[in-house]
């Protein structure tokens, strides 16, 4: 019977830093969806819906605003040096990825005082 070489897959990460930061913008949108669709769809007087005003803001300023802190994560991500990661610990890909997500943080932070309510 022929061996199967295991030496190849201990070396590897278990989740790439690359797939940590794109999950961090999921849930940012995630989380925005989850808002929106705790929004009433009933106008104000001659004013649109909270929920109507929420999605034109999505699309206008949310999506294009989110591509700054991808396209700067990924630099970052590509910055970063790759150290091995050790068994037992939170690996150093997840914390790689996670550091590239802080563009996207603080993005948040700045961008939530502006969403209509």
């Amino acid at each position: 019977m022929q061996e199967i070489d295991t030496h190849d897959t201990v070396k590897r990460d278990p989740v790439p830093p690359l797939m940590v930061l794109l999950g961090w913008h999921l849930l940012v949108v995630a989380a925005y969806i989850v808002v929106l669709s705790r929004q009433s769809h009933e106008r104000v007087g001659h004013d649109e819906s909270p929920w109507v005003e929420m999605v034109i803001f999505g699309f206008t300023v949310g999506m294009p605003l989110l591509l700054v802190p991808l396209i700067t994560g990924l630099i970052l991500l590509w910055l970063f040096p790759s150290f091995p990661s050790r068994r037992g610990q939170i690996s150093w890909p997840v914390i790689r990825g996670t550091l590239a997500a802080t563009p996207l943080f603080l993005m948040v932070v700045w961008t939530i005082p502006a969403v209509p309510h």
